[in-house]
């Protein structure tokens, strides 16, 4: 499976936070499993995937050019978090126009 780490809310980048094992949104404060599946914050959905294949030579291919959208799952298949959030609640959406957090 190959995620977008792009929040399905806003587009902002979604980085994966190792302490929590999952990725947090750092402009409003999404927040999805290691599966990219929807857990909490204002997005609507989970991330978007991207198609993958295996070439005749084995290898892993991405295509980043054919995204798969998918609806929020009624039940995520891994457990979030597992550990602490990498961004404090009250970080999250506080993002101002210049792009920085206050």
């Amino acid at each position: 499976m190959a995620l977008y780490q792009k929040c399905v809310h806003l587009g902002c980048r979604v980085p994966w936070c190792d302490s929590s094992q999952g990725f947090e949104c750092p402009c409003h404060g999404s927040k999805y499993n290691a599966h990219g599946e929807y857990v909490g914050g204002p997005a609507p959905r989970n991330l978007d995937r991207f198609q993958v294949t295996v070439d005749d030579l084995g290898n892993l291919v991405v295509d980043t050019g054919s995204i798969v959208e998918t609806p929020r799952a009624p039940a995520t298949t891994v457990d979030y978090p597992q550990g602490p959030a990498c961004l404090s609640s009250s970080a999250a959406g506080t993002r101002l126009s210049g792009g920085s957090l206050s």
